[in-house]
């Protein structure tokens, strides 16, 4: 292999073949080895790269490129390094190389005269790629540059000048009212346009759950398609159930373009994809997103994925270029520094916010009432000590000693099953649930413990409620045809009651839903918010009122069992979110562990031994990744000193480390034998017996475990090894060499481990409510607008009756809108589709606006019609002007130079004094 370090070039095949001659890598070999790599493994023709490019003597717009001959005009020839060429030879971009040692940024200005030569010939503006074939970067048309992955195919720059050319201001583009009809979502919609139309390439959306997030999402899809700004989109979710909802109930809905779902197969050919995050992340040397070129995708779509701990270094995220929207319900102050940094947003603010708060206020969504309870069982456990003579019995027929048994009540499902605590969560639930009007509980989800406790419920329930037992049904994704009974309960009146593992957490609409029952410790914001929004959607959304209390709706019930002290409820209202550190993963730590034994004395075999396992990961990563090739000057100079690794240890830990996770995964049984077997090699250096003889009872367990198996030829054929292990002997004196062995030999056989079936011993202990708290949902107040209202000058004179003018209104607006965006008269009655006055009258207080427009055409009439006398087509101006100032609430002197005004011509007929007079006169009529 070719491995470069810094200026200089070594060619070494550590297959056997012997280094050659050291020798300095120029720009021309940069590109060589490279540049034009890459740009052929992404389909570039040699027929459409034209290199040394002269920029002043070609004749771009006939398509007759002058090429560097070997001659030079001085201070005139200008020579571009790459030129990309359309199929018909137009030119898509230029590339800027510098030498593999060189910042790639250097030839920033370079790049920009030679695009500038160009546009002076094309009349159209040409991208820019510059490099140093370690690191791409990207200036488009607009001058907007940024970091990408790689340089993009032939398509996508075509593609992409083709959108740049007809693109439109998405301002004007008009939002698809079969997408959405709620006023809010419009005015979320232009938001969004707003801020793209500023050429921001990153927006975070928070939506709580029910108000329509995923539509949101369609809707500024297709006006962004419409601007002609993208066209090829990708919709990732880390949850089936989400890519289910995008795909079926977002793109097959509102589009005719035919949908790509990527969890059936990689395919190319299409405009609109689904994907779960985890389907893109598979795939070994190459994964699945790496398949698409860097700007294959115009607009990506991360539905609650970007968080996703199957892609922990977001590496989706750094490889496209393309517009991103991250959506989340996770309320603002439960999101993270990352998540904010991650779409670029300001003082932890997301781009656009439509609260939990502000949507109850608003009335789209409906608060919650909860019970808080505690039970002696799940609180405080159990101690087989005081239990009576038939539950310690119950505990020996389980082979357990009753006198040693001690539970705590968040073992509860994991170590211990309690049917009457069970017994007594049902009896709790049914006896103050919601109900509709016939006595059965209305649309309710218990989300239980695991599959065991779902089935454990429905059985107690057959028992203490039999009528009910056509209603109460268990819905986990274990279950043949478990879709079927999704359907049912989300369409039928039977089933009422869904005991559901994971299944109904998200993704599934059930407006009727009035009853949420939490028998399992929620850890996860993200989660516990989209199961609270299985209940928030309001009246208005249910089609069978029939199943609710009393035929409505006004709030939900939410029942908090406390488990080991945990309750859902005050975990997630009070707790404020922390930026934790991303779990490493397996493969890393076990690199870590091998660097740190670095920091060891190591005699000359055990450092050989170490230094051996830390290369080969680092020899098979590959070295075509984007990832990987910014990081090729360390791992060359690493490489090239394999017996001085101790050098290197802060560096293989900050900038090879994170590099593991790109190397091909092994089984989950394998890695975690190497990982804790591997701390054998650390506990024989410090002589650390009780350690080692810890880790020498994992060993045998997982020995003896797979020994059994002898059936299978791969444990048949290496029965002494492991036999080998489980000698006593073996462990004395342990060396190197034997941790290696148990390594090498037994590690691949640990595939064949099957952990025992988890024991949970079943304890029917009397259970009692030992605490019940109740928990109002409070809907916050906007406090800043609050003050607002209390303090405004104008707001008092609309309160104490006295009104404000036009002009003052005018001010109003201005203020409210920089505290709230959306508060302008414009946006409110053409989203809200309600009078601004009245609008004012609400949330200040006042209910008496009968009609603001036809009050305000009465005072145009009284200050400017009347006692005037204006001729026939003057009037006939004044009563445009007056419905358009009833509609506005205000008139600025330029207004009459815009349609609807300009239309009638008031120069015609107005001297220009007189026409600034109309106005002066229009600010001083109170509009409120």
């Amino acid at each position: 292999m070719t491995i470069y370090l810094n200026d200089v070039i070594y060619s070494n095949e550590r297959m056997g073949q012997e280094k050659e001659e050291i020798r300095l890598i120029n720009e021309n070999q940069t590109r060589k080895e490279l540049i034009d790599p890459d740009l052929k493994k992404i389909g570039w023709l040699p027929k459409y790269i034209k290199g040394e490019v002269n920029s002043i003597k070609s004749d771009f717009k006939n398509k007759n490129f002058v090429l560097f001959d070997g001659n030079i005009e001085k201070n005139i020839d200008r020579f571009i390094d790459y030129l990309l060429l359309d199929e018909d030879h137009s030119v898509l971009a230029i590339i800027e190389s510098k030498r593999f040692s060189l910042d790639e940024e250097k030839g920033r200005i370079q790049a920009r005269t030679y695009s500038k030569d160009i546009e002076a010939q094309l009349n159209r503006k040409i991208p820019i790629f510059l490099t140093n074939g370690r690191v791409w970067r990207f200036i488009d048309e607009d001058g907007i540059e940024r970091k990408v992955s790689g340089p993009f195919t032939q398509e996508d720059l075509k593609r992409r000048s083709d959108l740049y050319n007809q693109g439109r201001d998405p301002r004007t583009v008009k939002t698809n009212p079969r997408i959405i009809d709620r006023s809010r979502n419009f005015l979320i919609v232009r938001q969004l346009s707003e801020h793209f139309s500023q050429s921001h390439r990153k927006a975070l959306l928070q939506m709580a759950t029910g108000t329509g997030k995923t539509r949101v999402a369609m809707a500024i899809i297709d006006l962004l398609i419409n601007a002609n700004m993208i066209r090829n989109v990708l919709f990732i979710a880390d949850r089936i159930p989400l890519v289910n909802q995008a795909k079926t109930n977002g793109f097959k809905e509102f589009f005719t373009e035919p949908v790509v779902d990527l969890r059936e197969g990689f395919s190319s050919s299409g405009r609109l994809y689904v994907s779960t995050i985890q389907t893109l992340m598979n795939g070994y040397p190459k994964k699945l997103f790496e398949r698409f070129s860097p700007g294959f995708f115009d607009l990506i779509v991360f539905d609650e994925a970007h968080r996703s701990i199957y892609d922990k270094n977001n590496l989706i995220n750094e490889y496209f270029d393309a517009i991103k929207i991250g959506l989340t319900a996770t309320p603002r102050e439960r999101e993270t520094k990352n998540t904010y940094e991650l779409f670029d947003c300001e003082l932890d603010k997301p781009t656009v916010e439509y609260s939990y708060d502000e949507a109850v206020r608003d009335g789209v969504l409906v608060s919650y009432y909860a019970e808080i309870i505690d039970t002696k069982i799940l609180s405080l456990g159990i101690k087989g000590g005081a239990l009576t003579p038939s539950l310690k019995d119950q505990i020996r027929r389980q082979e357990e000693n009753p006198d040693y048994v001690e539970y705590t009540g968040a073992q509860f499902d994991k170590v211990f099953m309690d049917d009457k605590t069970n017994e007594l969560i049902i009896r709790e639930f049914m006896n103050i649930c919601y109900k509709s009007d016939e006595g059965k509980p209305c649309k309710s989800i218990f989300f239980c413990a695991s599959r065991r406790h779902a089935q454990h419920m429905k059985n107690i329930f057959g028992k203490l409620f039999p009528n009910l037992s056509n209603d109460v049904q268990v819905i986990t994704s274990n279950m043949d045809r478990a879709e079927d009974e999704v359907k049912r309960f989300q369409l039928q009146s039977e089933p009422r009651i869904a005991l559901s593992v994971g299944m109904l957490d998200t993704g599934v609409d059930i407006p009727e839903v009035c009853n949420l029952v939490f028998v399992k410790p929620v850890y996860s914001h993200i989660r516990f918010w989209q199961m609270v929004g299985r209940g928030t959607r309001n009246l208005s959304a249910c089609k069978h009122p029939e199943w609710l209390p009393d035929r409505d709706k006004k709030d939900f019930k939410i029942f908090d069992f406390k488990i080991g002290g945990h309750s859902n409820i005050k975990y997630h209202e009070f707790k404020v979110s922390e930026v934790r550190k991303p779990q490493m993963d397996v493969i890393a730590r076990i690199f870590e562990n091998r660097v740190e034994l670095l920091k060891k004395q190591l005699d000359e075999n055990q450092k050989k031994l170490i230094s051996g396992k830390i290369m080969e990961p680092i020899e098979s990563l590959d070295k075509g990744s984007f990832i990987v090739r910014e990081k090729l000057p360390i791992i060359y100079e690493i490489e090239n000193h394999t017996f001085d690794l101790e050098n290197f240890v802060d560096a293989l830990k900050k900038e090879i480390s994170p590099l593991m996770i790109l190397n091909e995964g092994t089984n989950a049984n394998v890695s975690a034998f190497i990982l804790n077997t591997e701390k054998l090699f650390n506990h024989v250096l410090d002589m650390d017996f009780v350690k080692i003889e810890k880790i020498r009872q994992y060993v045998w367990e997982m020995a003896k475990n797979i020994i059994r198996k002898d059936n299978l030829s791969d444990i048949k054929n290496n029965k002494e090894k492991i036999m080998k292990v489980l000698q006593d002997d073996f462990w004395d004196g342990l060396t190197f060499d034997d941790v290696e062995f148990m390594i090498r030999e037994l590690a691949p056989l640990m595939k064949y481990y099957e952990p025992k079936p988890k024991k949970i011993v079943q304890i029917d202990a009397p259970d009692l409510v030992l605490n019940r708290e109740k928990y109002q949902k409070e809907i916050r107040e906007d406090v800043r607008l609050k003050e607002f209202l209390e303090k405004n000058p104008f707001v008092m004179k609309i309160k104490s009756g006295e009104g404000i003018t036009s002009s003052e209104l005018k001010q109003l607006e201005a203020q409210l809108a920089e505290l709230r965006p959306e508060m302008t008269i414009e946006k409110i009655q053409k989203y809200q589709k309600k009078d601004f006055v009245v609008f004012l009258g609400e949330i200040i207080g006042l209910t008496n606006y009968k009609n603001p427009r036809e009050l305000i055409e009465l005072k145009f009439d009284e200050f400017i019609i009347k006692n005037n006398n204006y001729n026939s087509k003057q009037l006939e101006f004044l009563e445009v002007l007056k419905k358009v100032f009833a509609d506005r609430k205000y008139i600025e002197l330029y207004d009459l130079a815009e349609l609807p005004l300009s239309a009638e011509r008031p120069l015609d007929y107005f001297q220009m004094a007189d026409l600034k007079s109309i106005v002066a006169k229009c600010d001083a009529i109170k509009v409120c």
